[in-house]
């Protein structure tokens, strides 16, 4: 894939130590002296920028904070790249094999699916909930997304992750991504895309190391956006997503070990309970929007979505 074909858009904000690891990972893959590479950086005060001039390949662009969003960013990184493939990446996200990249977008480029996204695999260092949960979402089989008719689409089906995504650059053109969501931005254009009639893969062989630790006000926080994004956009019976979480416990009960199970409890019932509220936020004032929320910049603004 010659360098007209292929973008690499990554958004930073102080990725700390763990971004030079990135860096190196993304820099060991085959292909990547062809590709096109992007920074957009949006007010790091740390070394994220030092490592990244390391890279004479890299080209950087600087917004301020008040100027993100997940949507609008990516939009920007699109815009300002050339590529037939965009591949988006996370500043924490390490490409697991050199193949990875490879693995990533030769779905775009010889089968034509509209996008692709990959595994993310824990880290050493990550709590085994966390482990189970990525191994649960993130399955070793590769997954067509396409929609039937009369199909609802639910979370599942739109299920696509710009941690480590790829995407055609003509679809894009067409259907770009959602500026006014707090996040779940991916997500809403797999729906978009998957009702334009176009198809999503979710490649496994194309692998990243990308974890966190989270603590339960971090799960809170999380699931409360999400629940605030995917309002009005995922069609979730609640049977449906009572069946879903049944079938998780169950799996990760038997994965910890049955003693695990009182904290494995208290932390689905903490992200079931702020994605439930994230869906009921228009009716909370915007104080306590932004108390709850993760991303509290969404909030600044007065006119900031609640609902669809």
């Amino acid at each position: 894939m010659s360098q007209n074909q292929l973008s690499i858009v990554i958004l930073t904000k102080n990725g700390g130590p763990l971004f030079k690891e990135v860096l190196a990972g993304l820099f060991a893959c085959e292909g990547i002296a062809e590709a096109e590479v992007l920074i957009i950086d949006s007010g790091s005060t740390d070394a994220t920028l030092e490592y990244a001039k390391s890279y004479p390949q890299i080209r950087i662009h600087v917004i301020s904070p008040v100027e993100f969003g997940h949507g609008k960013t990516r939009n920007l990184g699109a815009r300002m790249t050339s590529g037939t493939t965009i591949v988006f990446l996370v500043q924490d996200a390490t490409p697991a094999t050199p193949d990875s990249l490879q693995r990533l977008t030769a779905p775009i480029v010889k089968e034509n699916f509209a996008g692709s996204f990959g595994r993310q695999l824990p880290r050493p260092w990550t709590n085994r909930i966390e482990q189970v949960f990525l191994e649960y979402t993130y399955p070793d089989r590769r997954e067509v997304r396409a929609r039937t008719e009369q199909q609802k689409l639910g979370i599942k089906s739109i299920f696509f992750s710009n941690v480590c995504s790829a995407i055609r650059r003509d679809v894009w053109e067409q259907i770009p991504f959602d500026e006014s969501l707090i996040m779940s931005e991916d997500q809403l254009w797999a729906k978009q895309v998957l009702l334009a009639g176009h198809q999503i893969l979710y490649e496994p062989a194309a692998m990243v190391f990308h974890s966190h630790n989270y603590r339960l006000k971090d799960v809170f926080k999380r699931n409360f956006d999400s629940g605030v994004s995917l309002v009005g956009i995922a069609h979730d019976t609640f049977a449906g997503m009572a069946s879903y979480e049944l079938r998780y416990l169950a799996y990760a009960a038997k994965q910890l070990g049955w003693l695990s199970v009182p904290y494995l409890l208290v932390y689905e019932a903490t992200r079931a309970t702020a994605f439930a509220a994230g869906q009921r936020a228009h009716l909370l004032p915007r104080w306590a929007r932004r108390m709850l929320s993760l991303h509290k910049y969404h909030w600044n603004d007065s006119q900031a979505l609640v609902s669809r």
